[in-house]
């Protein structure tokens, strides 16, 4: 089945029909208990971990790129949707600027911030924690990691949600939306980056990139926005989106959570666990360039758009034992909510360093929290984040 038109998960498929719910996951593993593969509105959707991981290591499909830029600019952003070598040039760039080693040197300064975070949000009897604590927490480290001024973080904030959570109701008035956020950070870029080549000697990923050269020349303005472009908003969003979820389901779960009180040992493992049920990021779009073969009948044609749902795969009863069970003690977790293969998140380092510190703090300080299950809204389109937190500190 060859698509018409270019699918936007954001206003089409499965998305949509989860789009506000608390517990989609059971919509997630209805379908990949269900139905192996199905077309919702042009895309083949695939629900299943073995056809996904199948599908996301082959060399003959493509990323998010596949279907050209699809963040309100007209480059590919660099290094998600650049693929084959070009990709690979790029990783070996990018991948040592976001190392364990490398963003390991940040844990006492997220520590401080989470502490300050918590303390005035305990003084205060409590706080709506997407906004107080879930938001500038990573928002403010990433911001300092990368380069960028923190005092610019609202703006930041409105390119994310702008090209991220862009209004509208159909793909053209989305696409519009997203290419005036995306327009804005390309101004700001143009006029910040010509002050950042004053300042080449600032230990930060901007100047590490101002310094850097590819193929023996200097990165080209082109490219550099585009890694900017990229960076800004996934590294404002993803984090942000996961500490809500985690912070909410604790809060929704206090018997699971009084056993990270008691036995801090699990947090990491915990951590997994529940990135994998909660899945923050849900779903990544494939492009095969030939034809594919997954299998016992499933074979996707060449030009296919592929919504593949990590969410449908972290909870996918064929591949994970009683998947609907969160289980601080199990044995493998084998999530896919950092996707996989090429295209794994360059980010994954930093975020479970900041999740984890997060959670040790919030566990530590404020461990018997509750929140207003009543007032919960949770968002799960392109990044599934509970929007509103109200958190009760006795």
């Amino acid at each position: 089945m060859q698509p018409t038109t270019r699918f936007d998960p954001r206003v089409s498929g499965l998305s949509q029909q989860v789009k506000t719910l608390a517990s989609p996951q059971e919509v997630y593993f209805e379908k990949a208990r269900d139905i192996r593969a199905e077309y919702i509105d042009g895309a083949l959707h695939l629900y299943r971990h073995e056809d996904i991981l199948a599908v996301n290591k082959h060399p003959d499909v493509l990323g998010n790129g596949g279907g050209g830029g699809s963040f309100g600019h007209d480059g590919k952003l660099i290094p998600l949707e650049i693929d084959g070598p070009d990709h690979k040039k790029w990783r070996r760039l990018l991948d040592p600027m976001f190392s364990p080693k490398r963003v390991q040197v940040l844990e006492d300064q997220i520590r401080r911030l989470a502490v300050d975070l918590i303390e005035n949000s305990r003084a205060a009897g409590g706080a709506e924690f997407n906004s107080e604590f879930c938001t500038p927490l990573p928002c403010q480290t990433f911001l300092g990691l990368v380069g960028a001024p923190i005092e610019d973080l609202d703006f930041f904030l409105e390119f994310k949600e702008g090209v991220i959570h862009p209004k509208g109701d159909t793909t053209e008035e989305i696409e519009a939306n997203m290419a005036v956020a995306g327009g804005k950070l390309l101004d700001y870029f143009g006029r910040f980056l010509q002050d950042k080549r004053k300042h080449l000697d600032d230990d930060d990923v901007i100047a590490e990139l101002l310094r850097s050269e590819v193929g023996g020349e200097p990165l080209a303005e082109f490219d550099l926005i585009n890694i900017l472009f990229l960076l800004m908003f996934a590294g404002l969003d993803t984090v942000t989106a996961s500490l809500s979820c985690l912070i909410a389901w604790l809060g929704r779960n206090p018997e699971h959570r009084q056993i990270l009180v008691d036995t801090p040992e699990l947090l990491t493992p915990a951590i997994e666990e529940l990135l994998r049920y909660e899945s923050p990021v849900p779903l990544g779009m494939r492009y095969p360039v030939r034809d594919i073969d997954l299998g016992d009948g499933l074979v996707i044609g060449q030009g296919e758009q592929i919504s593949a749902f990590w969410a449908a795969a972290n909870v996918d009863p064929t591949y994970h034992e009683d998947p609907m069970r969160v289980d601080f003690r199990r044995p493998r977790v084998g999530h896919m909510t950092f996707a996989s293969g090429v295209h794994r998140c360059l980010g994954s380092h930093l975020a479970r360093l900041e999740l984890r510190i997060a959670m040790e703090e919030v566990l530590a300080r404020i461990p018997r929290y509750e929140v207003d299950v009543g007032a919960l809204a949770y968002d799960n389109v392109a990044v599934r984040t509970v929007t509103n937190l109200p958190v009760v500190i006795a």
